[in-house]
C-alpha cells in the first residue's frame, strides 16, 4: 500500500516544522512550501504544483502567529493573504483533495465563561481574529472536503512564542511580569501535528467528517498561570534566579492588539468524532524546556 503523502503549506512555523518530522516519522511521504509560496500563486501554477506531485491531502498551517503584527497590517496584504487562502481552496476542490487548515480561538470574543463550540458566535476583538476567520470563510465557500482545525496558545522549542520569550527574559534575570485576566489553554505544536495525523489517517477510512473543529491542551490557566509554570521548568534547569512572576492587567499590558478575555475551546467534537484527547500542556511544556536546556547530540 502507497505511503500517504501529504502537502504541507507553512512547513517552517511551529506546527508546520513538527508536522513535517511526526509524519516522516509515520512514514508519510511530505512535500512542503514554506510561507514564501504565496510569492508564486496563480490558479493555474499551484494547481500544476499540486497536479504534479499528487498529494492525498493539503495542510495549510501557513501564517503569522504575531498577533500584534498583524494588528498593523495594510488592507491590501490582507486581500492578498485572502485570495491566496481562497485561490488554495478551489483549486483542492477543482482536483478533490481534503484541505486541512489551521485556525486560531481568536475569531471569538472572550465574553463568554464557558468552553467555546464550534459553532459560537464569532466576532474577533483584534485584526489576528477578523483575517483568520476571513479565511475559514474562503475555506467553507470554496472547498467542500475541508477541515478547519481552531487552536490556540501555540507553543514549541522554536519559532516566536510565549514559552521562548519568557525563558530569554528569565535566563537574562529580568522581571518577569504576565497577563492575569486573560484565560486560555497552552498548545503544544508537537500535539497539534499528531492531532492532524490522527485526523487523516481516519478521513482515509472514506468517512464524511468535513467541517470545524477545536483542539487545544488540556487545563485553562492565564498567561501569568503559564509562565508561572515556565519559570518552575526553567529552575529545575538552573537557568534562572528569578522567584515570582508578577501579575498585570491586560490594560496595563504594552500589546498593540487587545485580546480575548476568555478563549477557551470546547474540544468535545474532535473527541466525538475522532476519539481525540485534549494532552496536558504541562508535559508538553516539559518536552520543550527540556529541548531548550539539553539539545538533541549529534555523533
Amino acid at each position: 500500500m502507497p505511503a500517504i503523502k501529504i502537502l504541507v503549506i507553512g512547513a517552517s512555523s511551529q506546527v508546520g516544522s513538527a508536522l513535517c518530522t511526526r509524519a516522516l516519522g509515520v512514514e508519510m511521504s511530505v512535500v512542503s512550501l514554506n510561507d514564501s509560496m504565496q510569492d508564486m500563486m496563480c490558479f493555474d501554477s499551484f494547481q500544476t504544483f499540486v497536479t504534479q506531485h499528487q498529494p492525498n491531502y493539503v495542510v495549510n498551517v501557513m501564517g503569522s502567529s504575531s498577533v500584534d503584527g498583524v494588528q498593523d497590517q495594510l488592507e491590501k496584504q490582507s486581500i492578498a493573504e485572502y485570495e491566496t487562502i481562497s485561490l488554495l481552496a478551489k483549486v483542492c476542490d477543482a482536483l478533490s483533495v481534503p484541505l486541512l487548515h489551521l485556525s486560531t480561538d481568536y475569531v471569538f470574543d472572550g465574553q463568554q465563561h464557558v468552553p467555546y463550540k464550534e459553532d459560537a458566535y464569532t466576532a474577533p476583538v483584534n485584526r489576528y481574529g477578523e483575517v483568520k476567520l476571513s479565511f475559514e470563510k474562503a475555506i467553507r465557500q470554496h472547498c467542500h472536503k475541508h477541515i478547519i482545525l481552531r487552536v490556540g496558545w501555540i507553543f514549541s522549542a522554536c519559532g516566536n512564542n510565549f514559552v521562548l520569550r519568557t525563558l530569554k527574559q528569565l535566563q537574562n534575570n529580568d522581571a518577569v511580569k504576565a497577563v492575569s485576566d486573560q484565560q486560555g489553554c497552552p498548545t503544544y505544536a508537537n500535539d497539534v501535528a499528531g492531532v492532524i495525523i490522527a485526523i487523516i489517517n481516519q478521513l482515509e477510512c472514506d468517512i464524511e467528517v468535513w467541517g470545524t473543529y477545536h483542539y487545544s491542551g488540556a487545563e485553562v490557566t492565564t498567561w501569568k498561570g503559564f509562565a508561572e509554570a515556565i519559570l518552575a521548568a526553567a529552575k529545575k534547569h538552573g537557568a534562572t534566579q528569578e522567584q515570582i512572576i508578577e501579575a498585570v492587567t491586560s490594560l496595563e499590558w504594552p500589546a498593540n492588539a487587545p485580546r480575548p478575555a476568555y478563549s477557551v475551546l470546547d474540544c468535545s467534537k474532535i473527541l466525538s468524532t475522532f476519539g481525540i484527547r485534549q494532552r496536558p500542556w504541562r508535559s508538553g511544556l516539559v518536552k520543550v524546556i527540556d529541548q531548550v536546556f539539553k539539545p538533541v547530540l549529534t555523533d
